[in-house]
């Protein structure tokens, strides 16, 4: 079975938990705290080795979990991605949770990927004009690529506007040959 579809089951698992209690922000939240953890060298070591027994691995998650004051549901998927050799993929699992709760609540996921990093009153300009074209609750998120030259890309939810000098160039390159 593909990653993708084991990462949208447990996603889809979870938020469906943990919607009718009205957990979802509270599990998204301490979801990037579980997942900025589970980033760091010595954990990805730990949950990676098959030396280690998943008693100890269960061990190990349980603590974090204390340590991080989980909420309940998230301690259950944690050690169950534990159990299921599975911890690799808890990065993804969050995204798509948080695609969820968003879809969930009408907030639409903007990213704006630019050449360089926009200065705040640009930032802010963008976010203006493309809140009001979006006509939803937008949560943005922005990215510096300079390989796009000048310009925008914009992505919301899946959709993709490429207003990018590359793109332009792509085009015009295409036209000519």
């Amino acid at each position: 079975m593909s990653d993708s579809i084991v990462v949208n089951r447990y996603a889809v698992a979870l938020f469906e938990a943990v919607q009718a209690d009205n957990l979802t922000d509270q599990v998204r939240s301490d979801f990037d705290k579980l997942v900025k953890v589970l980033a760091f060298a010595a954990p990805r070591r730990l949950f990676s080795n098959p030396r280690i027994s998943i008693a100890d691995k269960q061990a190990v998650i349980a603590g974090i979990g204390e340590r991080l004051s989980l909420c309940d549901p998230l301690k259950r998927l944690a050690d169950l991605l534990v159990v299921n050799h599975r911890v690799g993929l808890a990065g993804a699992i969050a995204a798509r949770f948080g695609e969820l709760a968003d879809k969930a609540s009408g907030r639409e996921r903007v990213t704006i990927t630019a050449a360089i990093e926009l200065p705040k009153p640009s930032r802010a300009q963008v976010e203006e004009r493309l809140s009001a074209l979006v006509g939803a609750d937008a949560k943005f998120r922005h990215a510096v690529d300079p390989d796009l030259l000048g310009g925008l890309i914009v992505q919301v939810g899946s959709r993709v506007f490429d207003n990018s000098v590359r793109h332009h160039l792509t085009q015009l390159r295409q036209a000519l040959l």
